[in-house]
């Protein structure tokens, strides 16, 4: 059975998935900070105006962007690891690539306080032992 913080990954995942601003930002906490690989570049997104504005971004920028999930772990305490791969292509260019995604996300009742793309498994997977 899954934890609840594991199932709101999941449906994260999903709605960005299917691009659906509304139904991630009811998944972010007011104050909730998402750093996908793009932050370095582009800064963290934060709270529910944040997620449209990342589901925004994504539209203006790729014509395919998926998130195909390999693992999702529970790490206890609302901590979540998740690892897969991302395949997009830009818009325009028709680039396309796959790049490996590997995030710990932190909830608190039900909502994402902290979402951090290491784009390394074994990075994330460090950074969520040494509580980052």
């Amino acid at each position: 059975m899954s934890s609840s913080a594991v199932q709101a990954f999941e449906r994260g995942a999903d709605a960005i998935n299917r691009l659906d601003a509304d139904a991630l930002a009811e998944l972010v906490h007011e104050d909730g900070v998402f750093e996908p690989l793009r932050a370095a570049t582009e800064g963290a997104y934060v709270g529910p105006d944040g997620m449209r504005r990342f589901v925004a971004d994504t539209v203006e920028t790729f014509d395919v962007f998926e998130a195909m999930l390999e693992e999702v772990s529970d790490l206890g305490d609302g901590k979540v690891l998740g690892v897969g791969t991302i395949r997009m292509r830009g818009r325009g260019s028709g680039f396309q690539n796959d790049v490996t995604t590997a995030a710990v996300a932190q909830f608190r009742d039900g909502l994402l306080t902290r979402y951090k793309d290491y784009g390394d498994p074994e990075l994330a997977r460090q950074a969520a032992a040494n509580d980052w």
